[in-house]
């Protein structure tokens, strides 16, 4: 009668244990929904790199396409790009919200999606009817702070883009000079393109918005382009980066080309039906989504250098909403206020992605 008592004492011990057990996965797992919902939105979502690799190349670990970004270097002497590094480093936000690290992307040095079109078709965005948003959360460094070179002014943050090329999809760029001496060009200008090409008399076959906030350098930063099939929009930090209409040269220009934010493709000049890369004969397999700069076939230009560090980066088949934005961009403006150790990094980090 003792044995028996024992064990049933055990059993029912046990099956105590493996409830508590499983009714804390289901909390932990609910929990992990909503800071997935939270942080990064999973409607419409392509893929989402976190940055947190020790090693070799970042896979995005949210989202329909889990595609890797390999690091790139490019040789000034030989004109010629080959695999690389990036340096990984402790910085917060957002560090917190997704892991201890960011990578670091220096002259130089480029992250791509090798072979796009062919192998990750789904962040090759384009079509009559496509809709995007890609979101990066970045801290710009001061390299070219006070540079004069028109692309390295125009820095090339994320996206399909390759000015050498005239092979264009949609991209975000870091600093602009529109409207602004060079000096103080820290707004964000976003763009999209239907053919890629230049279309004359226009100069450039894109639609663009162009904000007026500072992007300061060296603070993190949460940006992004939306585009619903009728305006192209740039977010700083969960906002929307207004900026009235203001003609170029009024007098002058046979495209009505504008800076603004939010811009209406419709108020372009033979522009109305303009959206990502609806031409056929786009050179897609020459120009992969990268980070941090552009290049040309066979990798022998390096242009629009963009420097810095990147925590986050999600790429959207649709446009996220402005709520979604400002959820996304509150939880990093929180995330700063933790202390960044490994055991706060890696319980964010673990609650957002497992």
């Amino acid at each position: 009668m003792i044995i028996r008592s024992w064990w049933t004492l055990a059993i029912v011990v046990l099956g105590l244990t493996l409830v508590t057990r499983s009714t804390h996965a289901v909390h932990k797992n609910n929990n992990n929904n909503n800071n997935n919902n939270s942080r990064v939105p999973l409607d419409g979502l392509v893929s989402f790199w976190d940055f947190q690799e020790p090693t070799g190349p970042f896979v995005a670990k949210l989202g329909a396409g889990h595609y890797a970004l390999e690091a790139q270097v490019y040789d000034n002497i030989t004109k010629e790009w080959s695999a690389g590094a990036v340096d990984r480093v402790r910085d917060a936000p957002p560090g917190t919200p997704f892991g201890p690290q960011s990578a670091r992307i220096a002259y130089g040095q480029m992250l791509v999606v090798p072979e796009t079109a062919s192998k990750a078709p789904l962040l090759d965005i384009h079509g009559d009817n496509a809709t995007l948003s890609v979101v990066v959360w970045m801290k710009a460094d001061t390299r070219f702070q006070n540079a004069t070179d028109h692309s390295a002014n125009f820095g090339h943050l994320a996206g399909i883009w390759s000015e050498p090329l005239n092979a264009r999809r949609y991209v975000v760029f870091g600093r602009n000079p529109r409207g602004k001496p060079c000096e103080t060009c820290t707004s964000l200008d976003v763009e999209v393109s239907r053919t890629g090409a230049s279309i004359p008399p226009c100069r450039w076959s894109i639609s663009y918005a162009v904000g007026s906030a500072n992007v300061t350098y060296e603070e993190w930063h949460v940006v992004a382009l939306t585009f619903d099939g009728r305006e192209i929009r740039s977010y700083v930090n969960g906002t929307l980066d207004i900026r009235p209409p203001d003609r170029i040269n009024p007098a002058s220009d046979p495209c009505n080309e504008t800076w603004a934010n939010p811009a209406e493709v419709a108020t372009w000049s033979n522009r109305s039906s303009w959206g990502p890369g609806g031409d056929p004969a786009f050179p897609s397999h020459l120009t992969d989504f990268a980070v941090g700069g552009q290049k040309a076939a066979e990798g022998k230009t390096y242009g629009h250098p963009w420097t810095g560090l990147v925590g986050g980066l999600a790429v959207y088949s649709r446009a996220l909403e402005p709520a979604e934005l400002a959820a996304m961009a509150a939880a990093a403006a929180a995330a700063a206020a933790v202390p960044l150790s490994s055991s706060s990094s890696s319980s964010s980090s673990s609650s957002l992605l497992s």
